[in-house]
């Protein structure tokens, strides 16, 4: 029985940068096109670079663009995350196990998501001193939480960081940033959750519009 569900910041409880900028020069990411794959961040999902190093490659090769300002300016929490965690109505534990977050927002970056306060633990990685995939990593956060990772759900939308959580014994499910509606969904049906709206036709959503300075 699951008990407790960690939930990845960027990518699962935040839209990715690819959903939020609209620069000539910014890259695919996952929404990439057969004809014309993101390369680096291939090796991001594969688990061959870390998240961090991919974007300060792309500093380097696009010094126009500054990755902290677009994160800081383009980030809000998925409307889709409120509606989950009505869902979950205090049935499991929720917590926040990202990897680095001050590093783009600094050290008081929870109280930029008010969400946040809805979440039972918010966990960092570089703070437990070990990062994402290391299965070390989640052996830290399952000590600080005092659960047994059986009794853990992780979620990530990067399969190589769901390989570390497994190698220790936590279920994990894939969010894909494609199709968040339906991420949410999964998440709440790994979770045991009463289906809502069973009957709806669920279609791929197109990259989120961007506002303000994310373009």
């Amino acid at each position: 029985m699951t008990t407790t569900v960690l939930l990845d910041m960027g990518g699962v409880v935040i839209p990715t940068l690819f959903e939020r900028v609209r620069l000539p020069s910014f890259p695919c990411g996952p929404f990439q096109d057969k004809a014309s794959p993101d390369v680096e961040y291939e090796k991001v999902e594969n688990g061959q670079i870390q998240e961090r190093d991919y974007w300060a490659q792309l500093a380097a090769r696009h010094p126009e663009l500054d990755i902290g300002e677009l994160w800081r300016n383009c980030s809000s929490v998925r409307e889709e995350m409120t509606t989950l965690l009505r869902r979950i109505g205090g049935r499991v534990r929720v917590a926040a196990f990202t990897n680095d977050m001050a590093h783009w927002f600094g050290p008081d970056w929870p109280s930029r998501f008010p969400l946040l306060r809805a979440f039972d633990t918010i966990l960092e990685a570089s703070a437990l001193g070990v990062m994402k995939p290391d299965p070390a990593a989640f052996r830290a956060a399952a000590d600080a939480l005092g659960e047994d990772p059986r009794r853990c759900l992780f979620v990530d939308d990067l399969a190589a960081n769901l390989g570390g959580a497994a190698a220790i014994g936590m279920h994990t499910q894939l969010f894909d940033v494609r199709d968040a509606p339906g991420s949410m969904d999964r998440i709440a049906a790994a979770l045991g959750l009463p289906p809502v709206n069973a009957g709806r036709r669920l279609f791929t959503t197109p990259r989120e519009p961007a506002t303000g300075k994310c373009w």
